[in-house]
């Protein structure tokens, strides 16, 4: 290590100048096995942003697969093409319903992942193929989602792979964990029976009907833009 920099200041600025944050870069000075922080330097805007961009240019160069469709230093953001995939569903209520679902081969929707960090979110969409920035998305039905689309990730092992290659794993993860609770969304799926009927009809069968998504006004664009990882929903869905 030859510097560090130390951030002060208050998440909330309490309307007091000097709480404001800044930052200071000192050098590590080393004598023998001890180290020490030499007097600091006030950082500027623009070290700030050289440091940023110095960041983002240590991405290692990779080949981009043909569904990756973001990718930067903090974040990927990828689709998936609509196919089968096997289930698992808490039973952990006793719930005869679950327990006859759980473990079954289901069809699934083409999806929409963005990873960042050791955040996960996950859309659906209308057509199986590849999105463009004004795609309009639809909310994925599944539990353990919430409305802005952010998972629960509970049971899930995270990748602690950043590269393009982890993408697979985040599926893995994602579908290999339990699905336990509806996340407090309002509406799913459009489906007369609701969310458990839905996927009760479909074990077995190849295709998932478009028709049951739940659409919703915000675009791909928007969706990569957006960074809020919080457990929130705000019940705003389009008939």
């Amino acid at each position: 290590m030859s510097r560090a920099l130390l951030v002060y200041g208050k998440s909330s600025y309490e309307g007091i100048p000097y709480r404001h944050p800044f930052v200071t870069i000192h050098e590590v000075m080393h004598d023998g096995e001890v180290a020490r922080l030499a007097e600091g330097q006030l950082m500027t805007p623009q070290m700030l942003i050289d440091l940023m961009a110095g960041l983002g240019r240590s991405v290692p160069a990779e080949i981009l697969p043909s569904r990756v469709l973001v990718r930067t230093a903090e974040m990927i953001v990828w689709w998936a093409a609509a196919c089968e995939r096997t289930m698992f569903f808490s039973d952990s209520g006793a719930d005869p319903a679950l327990k006859s679902m759980n473990g079954k081969l289901y069809p699934h929707p083409p999806l929409l992942f963005k990873a960042c960090g050791s955040h996960l979110w996950v859309r659906a969409l209308g057509k199986d193929e590849r999105p463009t920035a004004e795609t309009k998305l639809c909310i994925a039905p599944y539990w353990n989602c919430y409305d802005n689309g952010v998972c629960c990730t509970g049971s899930m092992k995270i990748p602690q792979e950043k590269s393009v290659t982890a993408i697979d794993l985040w599926e893995e993860s994602f579908f290999q964990s339990e699905f336990t609770h509806a996340s407090g969304v309002r509406k799913h799926v459009r489906f007369r029976g609701g969310f458990l009927a839905m996927w009760q009809s479909l074990a077995g069968q190849k295709a998932f009907p478009a028709r049951y998504l739940v659409k919703l006004p915000q675009a791909l664009g928007e969706f990569v833009r957006n960074d809020d990882h919080t457990y929130r929903n705000d019940n705003r869905h389009e008939d």
